[in-house]
């Protein structure tokens, strides 16, 4: 075959993020027509499924020992304990901004929103009174108290390799820092070949996630469509009304972090929406933020050119404390159940209930949803009864997809935010030479 004459354009291939998209619209397509039946499109569904489970274990098998690499990587590179704890207390605070200004947003849409849906006390009572509410959860003051301390004690893992095995993140990253500043206060003699080994891991790791993420069409495809074939088109009353209002500020809180991206992170929003659009798709079906990971790597250092501490310090923390969706959920959610159970809510209660969540919201897993429980003494304490709590959770798959966009959304604003700062990139540069290319000209 001759090759192309010179100067003549070459077909271009559909990009990932198209083919993923096309898989998406398929899998849910066939998932609603196959609903409720017993023929085809489920014997197809049985077969494809371990297809599914083997992407999903994929990217989870990476997200870990990603995580613990490069965060040891931007650790060791950077010019020591001083600068690591620098950067993470500007993250956090960063974090702790965003935070509040997404409360600010639900708490001035969301009552408005929820007043749209006439309320519908007896319906909820009809399906309160079908509802069973475990034992456990009817005693959520001490059950609360014991899991802060728990998870308090937690904070420090008896054994990282049972802590990875669970996968709880947050005690592997205290770990993984602790030890990159003790790798950092070696001399140079010590930290240089390390520095170099964790390097050279960094980018094997990243050729790895390549591969992974290489399947993402087929993964989005087999789980989209076994997503659809289990709900069909549940979503009705009640419940499609919580589920359409929820899943609506998610995605409005998703779309304003564009503009605020490419205001504060100095970066064209086309750019940034390249860059975060495959771990939004990954998020989307997996509805898990750590198994999106990778995916946030790949396309912060290559779309956006952010530096090995965003990378590799920021992105882990924002993964593990850094929930926006929490905010926006929990008070939605809060204000929903207040306006369907006619209760009434005053100043005292809602900070009350804010203070909570914010509180919570920085510890928890980003691992696919399990429902209200940690929150449900917020809830009750301000009069909202648990059976609603309840009643909601049963349809939480259906917004816990853009619960998860919005946290990788979030984390990678936050990153392309923090490292576009003067003052980030002066406390991060390596001890080797400049950060790697901190540009805003990275491939349009």
């Amino acid at each position: 075959m001759s090759p192309a004459p010179a100067g003549e354009a070459r077909p271009r291939r559909p990009s990932l993020t198209v083919l993923s998209l096309v898989a998406l619209a398929a899998g849910l397509l066939l998932g609603i027509l196959g609903h409720g039946s017993d023929g085809g499109v489920r014997v197809f569904a049985d077969l494809v499924r371990p297809l599914g489970d083997l992407w999903i274990a994929a990217l989870q098998m990476l997200a870990v020992p990603l995580m613990i690499v490069y965060t040891l990587a931007a650790i060791v590179g950077t010019r020591g304990r001083q600068a690591v704890g620098v950067l993470a207390g500007r993250a956090v605070l960063l974090f702790a901004a965003m935070l509040l200004g997404a409360a600010l947003i639900t708490m001035a849409v969301a009552p408005w929103v929820v007043r749209l849906y006439p309320a519908d006390r007896a319906t909820l009572e009809a399906l309160a009174a079908e509802t069973r509410v475990p034992e456990s959860l009817r005693q959520p003051a001490g059950a609360g108290a014991a899991s802060l301390g728990a998870w308090l004690s937690s904070l420090v893992p008896r054994n990282v390799f049972e802590a990875a095995v669970r996968g709880d993140v947050l005690p592997l990253l205290l770990f993984t820092v602790l030890l990159g500043i003790a790798i950092a206060r070696l001399s140079l003699e010590q930290r240089g070949p390390l520095s170099h080994i964790l390097q050279a891991l960094a980018e094997a790791m990243l050729v790895c996630v390549r591969w992974v993420l290489a399947l993402t069409p087929m993964g989005v495809f087999v789980l989209t469509l076994l997503f659809a074939l289990g709900t069909g088109h549940r979503a009705v009353g009640v419940l499609g009304a919580w589920a359409a209002i929820s899943s609506g500020l998610l995605i409005l809180c998703t779309v304003l972090l564009y503009p605020l991206t490419a205001s504060l992170g100095r970066t064209r929003l086309g750019v940034f929406g390249r860059a975060v659009a495959p771990a939004q798709l990954v998020a989307a079906t997996t509805r898990s933020s750590i198994a999106a990971l990778s995916a946030l790597v790949q396309g912060a250092r290559e779309r956006l050119g952010l530096s090995e501490a965003a990378t590799g310090l920021v992105l882990p923390l924002g993964i593990t404390i850094f929930k926006l969706s929490q905010i926006v959920m929990n008070l939605t959610k809060f204000f929903f159940l207040a306006h369907v159970c006619e209760v009434t809510l005053s100043a005292p209660k809602v900070a009350a209930f804010l203070l909570t969540i914010l509180i919570l919201s920085f510890s928890t897993a980003g691992l696919p949803s399990r429902g209200s429980v940690r929150s449900i003494p917020a809830y009750l304490a301000a009069g909202i009864p648990i059976e609603a709590v309840v009643i909601v959770d049963t349809i939480e798959a259906i917004p816990d997809i853009f619960q998860t966009v919005i946290n990788v959304t979030g984390n990678l604003s936050a990153a392309t935010i923090l490292s576009r700062s003067s003052r980030f990139e002066s406390a991060v540069v390596p001890a080797s030479g400049p950060a790697v290319a901190p540009a805003m000209s990275e491939a349009e």
